[in-house]
């Protein structure tokens, strides 16, 4: 937004005139009347409204646009729905992903056929090997009382140690298979959490409660995530602050509470009266401007982005103003209805044609004019 060269404003705010002037019956000389007078001082600022909750909308991710479900000017939920972008490629991948979960879930019921053929198999073992421990047990007594040949003996612990291996292996291939089945599930869950998340990139939401102050897209559009076009929906409550530019120069005048006039191009027959919220110290280098947030009950029709001009009050005071004609370089002369007396006085600022006097005068008195 273009913003004009700001300047300070000395305005002079006079209750009532600002001095009378008389003409003096003899000699024709005219004469002004000392007055106290409130002078309020200004900073001109000017910038623009925006709303104290706004958020531009981008897309997280890249596509086209499958549906635009509000217009501008619409009030929205936090939360709402406002548009989706097509997730064609990204729908198959939950597809596949599910699939295979449901699979590995259906195999790791306690009744699914996967687990009832591993545990036959681990309990074929199991009775092979307690069959065998029997025959090898008894056949080591009667070894022992010499009843037998060592052969049979041996051939008997031989079995036995068979079996034993094999139910081992068939005890390890059944926890072997759960665990690989449970950590099938664990991925395959986490995959499909994880592009469920990503789905919802292709949901735009509303992050807040407000209107939709500008639509960017339309259905069919093509969104690259990373591009600097990537603008969707800026969205905004009705609740306003002005944000205003100042010249660096003014910047230790300007504080918070101050009173601010606002005028805006929207509302040429109105004025509004805001607040000074914060001041933005870091300086605009290029342009050698501050920003100052202002909050200011200004109407809810208000446009987004309207040009606002403001007069930041920073000093508000009572001073004796003469016309700075008067002053003569260090004293004035003062007529008391008899004659004309040099006083000296004490000036301060100069406001345009007139001046401060700090000390030497007093309201009511006349100074002569040249």
């Amino acid at each position: 937004m273009l913003m004009r060269k700001l300047l300070l404003l000395l305005l002079f705010v006079l209750l009532g005139a600002f001095v009378l002037i008389f003409a003096i019956n003899k000699g024709g000389e005219k004469y002004a009347v000392v007055e106290e007078k409130e002078i309020k001082r200004l900073v001109y600022g000017s910038g623009y409204a925006r709303s104290k909750d706004y958020v531009l909308l981008k897309a997280e991710v890249s596509g086209y646009i499958k549906e635009v479900l509000v217009e501008e000017g619409d009030y929205v939920k936090r939360g709402q729905v406002l548009a989706l972008m097509d997730s064609g490629p990204l729908e198959e991948s939950i597809k596949e992903v599910s699939e295979r979960l449901r699979l590995a879930r259906e195999r790791s019921r306690e009744d699914s056929p996967y687990l009832k053929s591993l545990e036959k198999a681990l309990e074929s073992a199991k009775v092979s090997m307690e069959n065998s421990q029997k025959v090898f047990e008894r056949r080591e007594r009667l070894f022992l009382q010499g009843l037998i040949p060592r052969e049979a003996y041996e051939q008997s612990k031989t079995q036995y140690e068979i079996a034993k291996r094999e139910y081992e292996r068939a005890k390890n291939a059944y926890e072997d298979a759960i665990r690989s089945i449970n950590t099938e599930k664990r991925v395959l869950e986490a995959d499909l959490k994880r592009l469920l998340k990503e789905k919802e990139k292709y949901v735009i939401r509303s992050p807040i409660e407000g209107y939709v102050l500008k639509k960017y897209v339309s259905k069919g559009d093509y969104i690259n995530h990373i591009s600097q076009d990537n603008k969707l929906f800026s969205i905004g409550s009705r609740d306003w602050e002005v944000w205003l530019e100042v010249d660096e120069e003014y910047a230790g005048l300007v504080k918070e509470g101050q009173r601010v006039a606002l005028k805006l191009d929207a509302y040429p027959d109105r004025t509004f009266e805001g607040r000074v919220a914060k001041i933005i110290r870091e300086v605009d280098r290029s342009r050698k401007l501050i920003t100052v947030k202002v909050l200011a009950g200004l109407p809810k029709e208000t446009p987004f982005g309207a040009t606002v001009d403001g007069q930041i009050e920073v000093e508000n005071k009572k001073m004796l103003l003469i016309p700075a004609s008067a002053y003569r370089d260090g004293y004035v002369l003062v007529y008391d209805g008899i004659r004309k007396i040099k006083v000296p006085v004490e000036v301060g600022e100069r406001f345009g044609e007139y001046i401060e006097v700090k000390s030497g005068l007093r309201p009511g008195q006349r100074v002569v004019l040249p």
